[in-house]
């Protein structure tokens, strides 16, 4: 029950926040390196041969708009 309590919770503050994908494939993926992961609070990355997918946090903006008199 914990376990699920916690993936919910997760779940919803990844996705009230938003994300952003990119997807590199070809050469271009792997000019840093050839296999690695990585994920922290701010996103996700991961990288095989020759493609590399990441996952970002986007943040949240506010706008003010000013009522017509």
């Amino acid at each position: 029950m914990k376990n699920k309590v916690t993936l919910l919770i997760a779940a919803l503050a990844f996705f009230g926040v938003g994300c952003a994908s990119t997807l590199t494939i070809g050469p271009d993926a792997n000019k840093a390196s050839y296999l690695g992961a990585s994920a922290d609070t701010k996103g996700a990355s991961v990288t095989l041969p020759l493609v590399k997918g990441e996952v970002k946090t986007t943040g949240t903006t506010t706008s003010t708009t000013k009522k017509k008199k």
